[in-house]
């Protein structure tokens, strides 16, 4: 795979686009990479269009954080809240996670929100066995296991960051023609 893009939070810490062949417009597929180190997360599998839309207008269009959850938490308080959601959720609940979702793999949330006039981006692992029957030879941890080992990445965005990531995602846009 050919890295497309890159959008850098620290020296060792970055989402990567990947793609097997070249990007030439906004309906080629993309995977989006979070490397942190040595250590790789896949959290977005789709079209480049989709892609570069949510985190673009997550930067420039951040929804405040409520009062009720915490910077870097709330990839966890949503494994709870969706561990706790029973097969018959009532149509009246109120998924108020919706508001800071990025992107989704089956093994990754990525999380975009504003507290403090502070932007941040926040990689959470998911309990992989929301709503999925486990493959016939995949070995399944409890949630409370998972719970014991859960770690986050959060990133805190600086305004140059910021300014850098818009005018990149910019160019992308004009090049894909992408509205």
């Amino acid at each position: 795979m050919s890295n497309y893009f890159s959008v850098h939070f620290t020296n060792n810490s970055s989402f990567q686009f990947l793609s097997k062949k070249p990007i030439t417009n906004k309906f080629d597929n993309v995977t989006v990479v979070f490397q942190d180190n040595q250590d790789k997360k896949y959290v977005f599998e789709d079209v480049i269009q989709e892609a570069i839309i949510t985190l673009y207008n997550g930067i420039k269009n951040p929804v405040e954080l409520t009062s009720e959850l915490e910077v870097g938490n709330l990839g966890q308080a949503w494994n709870i809240w969706t561990n706790n959601l029973s097969d018959m959720a009532e149509d009246d609940e109120e998924d108020i996670f919706r508001n800071y979702w990025m992107w989704s793999t089956r093994e990754h949330q990525t999380w975009i929100y504003q507290k403090n006039e502070k932007l941040y981006i926040e990689i959470s692992p998911s309990y992989k066995w929301h709503y999925i029957e486990p493959a016939e030879d995949e070995q399944v941890i409890s949630f409370s296991e998972f719970l014991e080992h859960y770690h986050a990445n959060v990133f805190e965005l600086s305004s140059e960051q910021i300014k850098n990531i818009i005018v990149s995602l910019e160019v992308m846009k004009t090049e894909l023609n992408i509205t």
